[in-house]
């Protein structure tokens, strides 16, 4: 049996990854959990999401499926925050995954989906499921179960104890510090070095006291046990599609389509913008076709590496297109044109700068009676490389693949 559920938290508490865990433990009698649950995120510009938009899956053997039917249903309705008014929640429980499915999970981790188009699949592949409200967790539900991962992940997500949800998070900082020092680059994103900040607790009244990602089991496990805090209720290993990219299309930029994300090539062509608030925004060109690409105040000191951009400097760039501007998570830069201004000569003799000698009657040395036409051609050093940028981790997407995974390629990985 696979058994997949979403959106059953809100923006005020609750969390659907709790929910999958409780019910774990809850269905134990009934029969036996086969591998690690699934943490998949989905489509990130979807409209209606709750946080980081994540659905939940896990496979049970077990004889008694219609008891764990209803387990599952009344820990749904136990465990999921119906007061939100984006609360959808759906639970989906299928014997077997087939293609359609896998194929719904691509479109759902990419597209935007409709409701009707899970209902449809359901019914046809005749699984069992249970919409709750308006239903739309069965989009993630039957995503999550389906979700084939290629490239994965893992996280450990523990969870407090209920008497202190809503209350401030008790974390030794330090030690969280010592945790990743530990264990990176097989941990990453458990703090943020340029800026200073412990990333991995939210700040939200959920159950979820924090998460530690990474490649490797045993690191995870490493950093879990350095780090001091306040009681943990439970704590769970997931495997997840989260730092992999998967939400990334490679596109031409004729071709974007709002509330997608891409991987584009181009060549700039305007340099970096600002505008009030501290956002950047560069205009990239391949061809006729342009679009605006976008650094937020958020995303801290990579707006530094988008404001030396220069016209004409070849780009890769990958991010979520909202309102036709693409909202940046990282670029690579693939060549850099020499940056050319024009500046005042210098005297052959002397060295020093020469002077106006009078209008449209270039330049003169007052020392050494020299003489020059034209102001003269100088290249302007920029204090930057090829290859790819990130934004930091305070500002990094689940599902954006972190340079620190991308071995043999020319990456600055930002910590």
């Amino acid at each position: 049996m696979f058994i997949g559920i979403d959106d059953t938290d809100s923006e005020r508490g609750l969390c659907t990854t709790y929910l999958a865990a409780v019910l774990m433990e809850r269905l134990q009698p009934l029969g036996e959990i086969v591998g690690r649950p699934k943490l998949i995120r989905l489509n990130p510009c979807a409209r209606y999401k709750t946080r980081g938009n994540a659905a939940l899956a896990f496979q049970l053997e077990s004889d008694r499926p219609e008891d764990v039917k209803d387990v599952a249903s009344k820990t749904v309705l136990e465990l999921s925050d119906f007061s939100g008014m984006n609360t959808n929640p759906g639970l989906v429980i299928a014997e077997e995954v087939t293609t359609k499915m896998t194929a719904f999970y691509r479109r759902a981790v990419t597209e935007i989906l409709e409701i009707r188009e899970a209902k449809k699949l359901l019914d046809e592949e005749g699984i069992w499921y249970r919409g709750f409200k308006k239903g739309r967790g069965l989009i993630g539900a039957l995503a999550a179960i389906a979700a084939d991962l290629p490239d994965f992940t893992y996280e450990l997500v523990a969870y407090r104890e209920r008497s202190r949800w809503g209350t401030p998070r008790n974390i030794d900082e330090r030690s969280v510090w010592r945790a990743d020092a530990l264990t990176y680059p097989r941990t990453w994103d458990t703090v943020d070095h340029h800026n200073n900040r412990i990333v991995f607790a939210p700040h939200s009244g959920d159950p979820v006291l924090f998460g530690i990602r990474g490649s490797d089991e045993e690191a995870i496990l490493e950093a879990f046990q350095t780090i001091k805090s306040e009681p943990v209720e439970r704590c769970v290993l997931y495997q997840t599609n989260q730092g992999t990219d998967a939400h990334i299309l490679t596109g031409e930029i004729a071709d974007v389509q709002d509330s997608q994300s891409y991987r584009l090539h181009g060549f700039v062509a305007e340099p970096a913008q600002a505008i009030a608030g501290g956002h950047l925004f560069i205009a990239l060109q391949e061809g006729a076709s342009r679009i605006n690409c976008a650094a937020f105040e958020p995303t801290k000191d990579f707006r530094a590496v988008v404001k030396q951009l220069a016209l004409g400097d070849e780009l890769e760039v990958y991010g979520s297109v909202r309102e036709g501007t693409l909202n940046l998570e990282k670029l690579n830069i693939l060549h850099l044109t020499e940056r050319v201004e024009m500046v005042v000569p210098l005297c052959p003799n002397c060295q020093r700068s020469m002077e106006s000698a009078g209008k449209d009657q270039g330049y003169r040395c007052r020392r050494c009676k020299t003489h020059a036409e034209s102001r003269v051609r100088k290249l302007s050093p920029r204090d930057l490389e090829t290859g790819y940028f990130e934004v930091p981790p305070c500002a990094r997407r689940h599902l954006s693949r972190p340079l620190v995974r991308m071995n043999g390629e020319k990456a600055h990985p930002a910590r």
